[in-house]
């Protein structure tokens, strides 16, 4: 039997911007979080995306935890919290993921 496949190979096989496959790579609802901007490095396959994600309170241990997740021999996953936002406020995550040798 083969190992599973890591979410995190999947990380690097979506086209840029394509929000359904990155929920489904980290294994988190659509929902549950909001991408504000997200910048990938290296063409034409990329090997270092940086993301900017809003997140409600309730959400966010779940959310951080699925994409600290992600860390493998192969892929380097890195997270920053902070608060945002004044009528709604929810945390911004920042990640950092990338490959390495």
């Amino acid at each position: 039997m083969s190992a599973p496949e890591r979410g995190s190979s999947g990380l690097f096989a979506i086209k840029p911007h394509d929000h359904e496959a990155l929920a489904k790579a980290v294994g988190l609802a659509r929902g549950s979080y909001e991408v504000k901007w997200w910048w990938w490095y290296g063409q034409p396959a990329f090997d270092r995306l940086e993301l900017g994600i809003q997140v409600n309170r309730a959400q966010l241990g779940d959310t951080v935890a699925k994409f600290m997740d992600q860390n493998s021999q192969g892929v380097r996953v890195t997270s920053e919290v902070f608060p945002f936002g004044i009528v709604d406020p929810g945390f911004l995550l920042r990640l950092n993921v990338q490959q390495h040798p």
